[in-house]
């Protein structure tokens, strides 16, 4: 009898402790979850490439061969066996909840509206399943099974999102509408940006030279999803806002025209067109055509600027051309696409890089009778910022701002936050911080920077580029390929994901004791401190969402 209510109290304990750790875990799944937009595919895709993060295969092996032991042994079913192993579990998850290594995310959980609504009914579902297994399993040798209670959480919090998605889209159906008329009450200039890169800077670009004349709101950081642009239209659109400018991103065919439904752009920019989540899209016509999907959605005498140093965006201005509506080329000398020369309205020569930062000759003009020139002085860095700023100047001549207004407005222009802001850490080491998203011309053009600034050594630190589909590894190999011909050392971010830049730096027969491979940022920092100097310049390319870390999000 006494053995029955110990073995009875401890079941319950260790029930309590397993879902205690289960709980925690699903904090961490739900981070991951937020990530990926609470898409429960691309949920479902991150648990299968990250196996190791969802389970514990150890703990699964050790509980699978204690119910091995129940069934082969059932004269150990009524001793002090099992309310030892209850203790032992029990004290396990403890300890393991207690003691777990803590990650520092680099875009934390928030917990907004949806995300305690998700987390709610996940914990719900567990506590149905834990008093299910506990009535099931209470007083039975197989209780043993319920310590892998804590092995559910990610399935369990998948359900869940399943579940709660048709009253999610109520709500976010309720949200549109109302973000809808609000914008078509207000009537503000909408200006759409788009691209597979080059969008974002663009953007920053654009505002600040806007505001210098008309009162600009602009979609901050990345918030370039329905959800996200609903929220500005909603909380910070207000009617003395002239001009709103609206970056619009995509992950697969029909995303931009649901932006475009929602903001109703009158000027459309199209940056590029590259490999950029060509793992969503699959095909680079596909993401052609959901990228023009902003032209498409612009008024018949709207104006459509596209970056001509692309050749599919080069093709895709003639077709928009071929509608009768206005078009604006942009482009730097000499143009990649020769038809493109007698048609480009802006053009930069003579680019270079100054101690004041990138410097260029801007011609402006529709035809070539009348080009107006600007010599253009910024703080920012890389030659593709030559194109951005191209991109910013043809709608700013649309909205009215002279060639001058223009130039004064872009000696001003600031960095863009982690795209090649240039920073001085303590001991005169130099930052180049180009952390944000890394596509192959945006890397390559921060290798260039790093070659002009400062005289020190050269150092790269990088976890590579991603969502570039079939083309990721050798995308990232070149870029291997490309930093052994400039860097004195590279450190690698995650030794997995960085073996296609390894067999590029091979392959440049770069130096392996000039290479470095850790495991996450803190060890970065370590090496740093050991092999930079003052004088020395650091690039940091690209900084991984954490549903990309290589360690383990929860445990």
């Amino acid at each position: 009898m006494i053995l029955e209510r110990i073995s009875t109290v401890l079941f319950y304990c260790v029930t309590l402790a397993c879902f205690v750790r289960a709980v925690v875990r699903t904090t961490g799944g739900l981070h991951i979850l937020q990530l990926d937009g609470y898409k429960t595919g691309r949920y479902l895709q991150w648990m299968r490439q990250h196996l190791k993060n969802c389970f514990e295969i150890k703990e699964i092996l050790i509980v699978g061969g204690f119910l091995v032991l129940a069934a082969f042994y059932p004269q150990y079913h009524n001793t002090w066996l099992f309310p030892a192993l209850c203790l032992a579990w029990g004290g396990f998850q403890v300890y393991v909840s207690t003691r777990r290594k803590k990650i520092k995310a680099k875009k934390p959980l928030v917990y907004t509206a949806r995300a305690k609504r998700v987390f709610g009914l996940s914990i719900c579902l567990l506590v149905g399943l834990a008093a299910t297994l506990m009535r099931i399993a209470e007083g039975s040798p197989w209780g043993i099974a319920i310590f892998l209670f804590s092995e559910v959480t990610v399935i369990n919090l998948t359900v869940a999102n399943l579940l709660i998605y048709p009253l999610e889209r109520t709500i976010n159906g309720a949200y549109l509408l109302s973000a809808r008329k609000r914008i078509k009450a207000l009537q503000p200039r909408v200006i759409g940006i788009t691209g597979s890169y080059g969008k974002t800077s663009t953007k920053y670009i654009l505002h600040q030279i806007l505001s210098q004349k008309f009162n600009t709101l602009m979609t901050p950081d990345s918030y370039n999803t329905p959800m996200g642009i609903c929220k500005v239209i909603r909380g910070d659109l207000a009617p003395d806002h002239e001009i709103f400018i609206v970056e619009m991103g995509a992950y697969k065919r029909g995303d931009i025209r649901e932006l475009c439904n929602l903001a109703s752009p009158e000027i459309g920019v199209l940056t590029a067109v590259g490999p950029q989540h060509l793992e969503r899209f699959k095909s680079i016509e596909n993401i052609a055509k959901g990228k023009y999907e902003l032209i498409e959605s612009l008024p018949s005498d709207g104006l459509a600027v596209f970056n001509c140093d692309n050749e599919i965006c080069a093709e895709l201005a003639d077709k928009r051309e071929q509608d009768g509506s206005p078009v604006r080329r942009y482009a730097t000398e000499p143009f990649p696409v020769t038809s493109v020369s007698d048609k480009v309205n802006l053009t930069a020569t003579n680019i270079r890089h100054t101690t004041e930062g990138l410097a260029f000759t801007a011609h402006v003009g529709v035809d070539t009778a009348d080009i107006a020139e600007a010599e253009i002085q910024t703080q920012l860095l890389g030659q593709h910022n030559v194109s951005n700023i191209l991109a910013a100047m043809a709608v700013a001549i649309e909205c009215g701002m002279t060639v001058e207004e223009i130039r004064e407005a872009i000696t001003n222009v600031e960095p863009v936050p982690h795209r090649l802001q240039l920073t001085t850490s303590v001991g005169d080491v130099t930052i180049i911080d180009d952390s944000f998203n890394a596509n192959p011309v945006g890397a390559k053009a921060a290798l260039e920077v790093l070659t002009e600034i400062g005289d020190g050594k050269k150092v790269l630190v990088t976890p590579g580029m991603v969502e570039l589909g079939e083309r990721e590894y050798e995308e990232n190999k070149r870029f291997g390929e490309q930093a052994a011909n400039v860097c004195d050392l590279v450190i690698l971010v995650g030794p997995t994901r960085t073996i296609p830049i390894l067999d590029g730096l091979k392959a440049a027969e770069y130096p392996s004791q000039q290479i470095i491979v850790a495991l996450n940022l803190e060890e970065v920092k370590q090496h740093l401190a050991t092999q930079v100097t003052a004088g020395d310049v650091v690039l940091f390319e690209n900084d991984l969402p954490d549903n990309y870390n290589e360690e383990k999000v929860a445990s």
